[in-house]
């Protein structure tokens, strides 16, 4: 039996978007005294920008029209800009690898629906289950058992990157399942609408909440990085993990993240000499060999 012809370009996407995202975390460091609000409102304004001139195409433009009346459209970005928030947030209360390896455990999430929901579950994905939550319990384990209030804001950057996982993994969910019952809006529309609408939340928020608007200090770097992290690090992996989604098993999509770690450790080694510990590497190895036999699965299927 031959393969899809949408397989092969859904995996160069999914890897694609894999590779960019992991410069993330360095962009947001890069940033410092900004306050994850503020990240992201320019991250999703500087997208936003990039995104504009291709709806001005007759074709896109209509579809985007009344993509817009369309709650599913509007659904949709909601999970991804959840996502958003709690891992910009994370990144900036722990270390670049750990929130990355972190947000590459959106497939665990998916296992456990299958189980809540009761869907059957082949025996490797509940042993590549079991491997990843216990590499993600020895990678919080040194915080655990130590005192030190630093300890703490670190577990809330954990909590907050399994978050961020959750909630993508509710995007791929939900955006796979609208697939196969072909109702769901082309992707552009939902990056598109996801950037625009977290843009204006993220002002919002940063107007209301945050205390640290009056440090932000937007020069010559400043732009430059929001440039980086809006073009090569949202616009374009969102728009082409999104387009995977569609095209890749669900938990195939999700665990194609299992290579972020890597790109993410690599970039923050070299940018901001953030050397992984030990326990970091037991974890991931625990992790991404959980995570391997959870995509081996998908693939088989």
């Amino acid at each position: 039996m031959t393969q899809p012809k949408l397989n092969r370009p859904g995996l160069v996407a999914a890897l694609f978007a894999t590779a960019t995202w992991g410069m993330v975390g360095v962009f947001v460091r890069w940033l410092p005294g900004w306050s994850p609000f503020a990240v992201l409102a320019g991250r999703f304004l500087v997208a936003t920008a990039v995104m504009l001139p291709i709806l001005f195409l007759a074709s896109i433009r209509h579809d985007f029209t009344r993509s817009l009346r369309t709650p599913l459209t509007w659904g949709l970005s909601l999970p991804a800009i959840g996502s958003y928030v709690l891992g910009t947030t994370a990144f900036q209360m722990v270390p670049v690898g750990e929130v990355t390896l972190l947000f590459t455990t959106s497939p665990l999430f998916i296992i456990a629906y299958k189980y809540v929901v009761r869907l059957p579950i082949k025996r490797s994905e509940s042993i590549g289950m079991l491997l990843a939550t216990a590499g993600v319990s020895l990678l919080m384990l040194p915080h655990l058992s130590t005192d030190q209030a630093v300890s703490w804001q670190t577990m809330a950057g954990y909590f907050l990157a399994l978050g961020a996982a959750g909630f993508l993994a509710l995007y791929v969910f939900w955006f796979n399942t609208l697939t196969q019952q072909n109702i769901a809006p082309k992707s552009i529309n939902v990056v598109f609408l996801t950037c625009l609408l977290g843009s204006i939340l993220s002002l919002l928020c940063e107007i209301f909440f945050s205390k640290l608007s009056s440090e932000i200090k937007i020069d010559e770097q400043a732009i430059l990085v929001l440039l980086g992290l809006g073009i090569l690090s949202t616009a374009l992996p969102f728009l082409c993990y999104t387009a995977a989604a569609q095209r890749l098993p669900v938990v195939l999509t999700t665990a194609i993240l299992l290579l972020e770690p890597m790109f993410a450790v690599l970039f923050a080694s070299v940018a901001l000499q953030e050397i992984p510990s030990l326990w970091f590497g037991i974890g991931s190895v625990l992790i991404l060999w959980g995570l391997l036999l959870i995509a081996r699965e998908a693939n088989a299927s």
